[in-house]
């Protein structure tokens, strides 16, 4: 994917994010570079529960994550070139994950297990093709290990959100990102 169809992926995404969340800093700034900040929104939601509200807001965010780097590998970037534009979009998801894990970590334990609950069927319900073409972009890669485990990270980014989780799967990233 060359940097400008990359730059206009980019832009659209945050024209998208700003729109649909009503507001211009729901995602990064649309002058950054692709490779600097890539977008993706984090989506409003309308229910009058506010655990129900951040984990469809969660898994909204999982599902537009998946389709940036779909729309990313579409084209089969070199290697080194999708590696930097993933990175990128994994750090400012790592980002936007934790932001939204740090509002989790403010409910009760019941909104908790309700913020889960339906993070797990908004997971359940990511449509079948968007995961086949994300299986796809991921396969074509399969012959360089790093690329093939930074696509794969993308599938359980969500853990980023859910502190107790990331402390147990991933003790040293929880570390690094001051979880404790």
């Amino acid at each position: 994917m060359n940097k400008t169809l990359a730059i206009t992926i980019i832009i659209c995404a945050l024209a998208f994010g700003a729109l649909a969340c009503g507001k211009k800093d729901a995602a990064p700034d649309a002058t950054a570079t692709a490779a600097a900040q890539p977008a993706v929104p984090a989506v409003p939601v309308a229910s009058g529960d506010p655990a129900e509200n951040l984990g469809k807001k969660i898994g909204s965010s999982y599902i537009e994550t998946l389709k940036q780097v779909v729309a990313m590998l579409n084209d089969k970037p070199p290697a080194a070139d999708a590696k930097t534009m993933l990175a990128d979009m994994k750090n400012w998801t790592i980002e936007l994950m934790v932001n939204l894990g740090k509002e989790r970590e403010a409910l009760s334990t019941e909104d908790r297990a309700t913020v889960d609950r339906v993070l797990s069927s908004r997971i359940a319900a990511v449509p079948a093709d968007l995961f086949k073409e994300y299986q796809a972009g991921q396969l074509f890669y399969q012959n360089d290990r790093e690329l093939f485990q930074l696509i794969a990270d993308f599938n359980i980014i969500t853990q980023y959100a859910n502190f107790d989780l990331l402390k147990k799967q991933l003790p040293e990233e929880a570390k690094r990102l001051g979880i404790q």
